[in-house]
């Protein structure tokens, strides 16, 4: 038997979801399927993404049904499907024999993750709870760089009278807004803007409503949408967004248009409560990295390799087939609270330097203590069209390396070219979790205060064998090369005094 239940049911929740569906042990798996492929091609999935979340969620059934008989009234397995306007998450709740870690790690299931099906799933035994399986797919978000394509895209119509410039309302999105946004989006960059979900105004419309995207629009007396700027939360939770979606329609560049546009969005973050936006700047044109440091922003790292080769930007020097470096940035929205954190002794004058910069008080800690707990706590996803792989640990365990190279297995059929890992710094135990992983190659890489909704990331970074582009890359300032050399310093260090990570590699 199938039981579904429509959204309407979690009227109070915070992401709403889109069907609950429950099953017994003669009901159909494939309904589930079904279900939760229909809710991924209406929400903007292409097919084929479809259809393969569709085979893990059969999968995750069966293998919940395979667990023997339920010595609870109910044997029912439960889904559930919800969508936060970026990320189509699917949990599947089965009340059997529990799951032992070693049996979890060896489901078939684990096999479809491995070669790319989804971007996430995890699969333990949640003591009352039951055993939780939970798979997510997210939409493409690769996102254009903040200004570079701005100032760069040629204008394909005449320019704006200085009287429709001032007539020009800079104001927060609304959804009605939705589709005129996706038409300056067409104007700007026809159908190859990287990030797609910004095409598909239903897409928009959700995230909106969730608050996984926060938008200003400038708008002209017509109501036509000629600039578009945001602030973006990767996942529920996240108390720190991403800046970007910088667009601007050709015909009113020049006019100042991205500084009224940003300058709004600081302002609604600023009421809001957020104390800070972090975003990824390019290193072959130092532009994009001038804009935000006038804003007050501060370098807080470099990802090497993090931007794939086939990202190219008209007018901008490459080098060929190999992977970019992006400069992350940090900038302030309010005040940020004094914390204490635990990291690497060789990092203590490094990020010293930079909470300088930024005003910001830490008390440091370089104490190697061995975590208290004996399990680690981890949230992995994965984007194929990045190649990057990114851990968040939850909670510093002593089998955290044990852990992650787990992750390494279920991934290892993407080949992810870079992995990122986040480590909570205010943990006691992160700079013994720095040092431990250095074990599997993992080097410094970026300091982003209060990401974590447990407060500052310690963010590793592990880089594979793919080609990276490093020289040279620029800077718009000397204190980005301060942290530029830091980061590759350590980098360096790290895979010439490891073995493990070359075998891994």
């Amino acid at each position: 038997m199938v039981r579904t239940t429509t959204a309407a049911m979690a009227e109070n929740s915070e992401v709403r979801p889109e069907v609950v569906i429950t099953v017994s042990d003669e009901g159909p798996l494939e309904a589930v399927g079904a279900a939760a492929r229909a809710c991924a091609l209406s929400n903007g999935f292409e097919a084929e993404r479809a259809t393969r979340l569709q085979v893990v969620v059969e999968e995750l059934i069966r293998e919940a049904l395979s667990r023997g008989e339920s010595p609870i009234a109910s044997g029912d397995i439960v889904t559930t499907i919800t969508f936060d306007g970026m990320t189509l998450e699917v949990a599947v709740v089965d009340h059997r024999l529990p799951l032992t870690p070693a049996q979890a790690r060896h489901l078939p299931s684990r096999r479809l993750v491995s070669l790319g099906f989804v971007n996430k799933l995890h699969v333990g035994f949640a003591g009352a709870d039951g055993n939780i399986a939970t798979c997510a797919m997210t939409l493409d978000t690769e996102d254009a760089d903040d200004v570079i394509h701005a100032e760069l895209l040629t204008p394909d119509a005449p320019d704006a009278e200085e009287g429709e410039i001032a007539a020009i309302d800079v104001r927060l999105m609304t959804p009605e807004d939705a589709d005129n946004l996706v038409q300056c989006i067409f104007r700007c960059y026809g159908y190859s803007y990287p990030n797609q979900s910004m095409l598909k105004p239903k897409t928009i419309r959700r995230q909106l409503a969730t608050g996984a995207m926060v938008s200003v629009v400038a708008v002209t007396e017509t109501g036509e949408v000629v600039g578009h700027v945001a602030y973006s939360f990767e996942r529920p939770g996240d108390t720190i967004p991403e800046s970007g979606k910088m667009i601007v329609d050709p015909r009113y560049r020049g006019h100042h248009l991205a500084e009224r546009l940003s300058l709004k969005r600081a302002a609604i973050a600023a009421e809001r409560g957020i104390s800070g936006t972090w975003s990824e700047a390019v290193t072959n044109h130092p532009a994009s990295q001038r804009v935000a440091i006038q804003r007050g922003a501060a370098e807080v790292g470099l990802l090497v390799g993090a931007s794939p080769a086939s990202f190219k930007m008209d007018a901008l020097p490459e080098k060929g087939d190999v992977r970019q470096s992006l400069i992350a940035v940090f900038t302030p929205a309010g005040p940020l609270e004094p914390a204490s954190i635990s990291i690497p002794s060789y990092a203590t004058a490094h990020l010293g330097a930079i909470c300088d910069r930024l005003s910001v008080e830490r008390t440091m800690s370089d104490l190697v203590l061995e975590p208290t707990h004996r399990r680690s706590r981890l949230h992995t996803s994965a984007s194929a069209a990045t190649g990057v792989l990114e851990i968040r640990v939850g909670e510093i365990g002593r089998d955290l390396v044990d852990q992650v190279m787990g992750v390494f297995d279920e991934y290892l059929a993407l080949q992810p070219s870079t992995m990122h890992l986040h480590l909570p710094a205010c943990d006691p135990s992160a700079a013994w979790a720095a040092r431990e992983l250095e074990r599997l190659s993992f080097a410094w890489c970026a300091w982003i205060p209060e990401f974590l909704p447990s407060g500052d990331s310690l963010l590793l970074q592990r880089v594979t064998d793919h080609p990276v582009h490093i020289e040279p890359i620029v800077c718009a300032r000397s204190e980005g090369e301060e942290v530029r050399d830091f980061v590759i310093d350590q980098w360096d260090r790290v895979r010439r005094g490891t073995s493990v990570g070359n075998q891994l590699g």
